[in-house]
């Protein structure tokens, strides 16, 4: 089997993004300007807990499907988000679903990998696999830097989402350690300042992931 492609492909990137973007405002679970302005307009992607569940959505070759949680696997060692409390974390992603880390000398704490992300890179040479973390407070997916991943069940599908368009494009990096100061200076995980500021993580400034 091979991969099925994305709905992005069969139009210019510009009109997928206006499309998508429309479609999100209509279900109300669109970006906020604030979201846009630091993860760029949206696009499609595609979000699994596991790689059965990946393999059974019919979308994605099986061996494609291993290869994503592999990668999101190895991706997470650098670029869990970085909570300097374990209360800190767990605030955020729920108690008992962060673990304690060491890198470098340094001391942290991470939330539990939830799933994985498959997204479409806009030039066509492939896909990019990122990590997925649940947040407690909105029940959400995010990545690594805090992009929210909204309007799920696009295209019909329960699995498609969409989500800034640098979560794609935008190579991943290591998180530094998120101190209480640096959540609330942000708005929270993701520096999400909206209705929806309840949730989210702050204080990474990249768009790795």
């Amino acid at each position: 089997m091979t991969d099925r492609p994305f709905r992005a492909r069969k139009r210019s990137a510009a009109a997928g993004l206006t499309a998508a973007g429309a479609l999100a405002m209509l279900s109300g679970c669109d970006a906020t300007p604030d979201d846009q302005a630091r993860f760029g307009p949206p696009t499609e992607v595609s979000a699994f807990k596991t790689v059965d569940e990946c393999v059974a959505s019919g979308a994605f070759a099986k061996v494609t499907c291993e290869q994503a949680a592999q990668q999101a696997a190895g991706e997470d060692n650098k670029a869990a988000p970085r909570f300097d409390s374990r209360n800190l974390c767990e605030d955020q992603f729920g108690a008992g679903q962060c673990l304690a880390r060491n890198d470098g000398g340094q001391s942290f704490f991470v939330p539990l990998l939830t799933g994985f992300m498959i997204g479409r890179l806009l030039d066509g040479s492939g896909y990019r696999y990122n990590p997925l973390y649940q947040n407690r407070r909105d029940n959400s997916w995010y990545t690594p830097s805090g992009a929210w991943l909204y309007g799920g069940g696009y295209g019909g599908r329960s699995y498609n989402y969409q989500v800034g368009s640098k979560a794609v494009t935008a190579p991943i990096t290591t998180q530094r350690i998120q101190t209480r100061s640096s959540v609330v200076s942000r708005g929270g995980f993701g520096g999400r300042v909206s209705a929806r500021s309840s949730g989210g993580w702050g204080g990474g400034r990249s768009f790795g992931g």
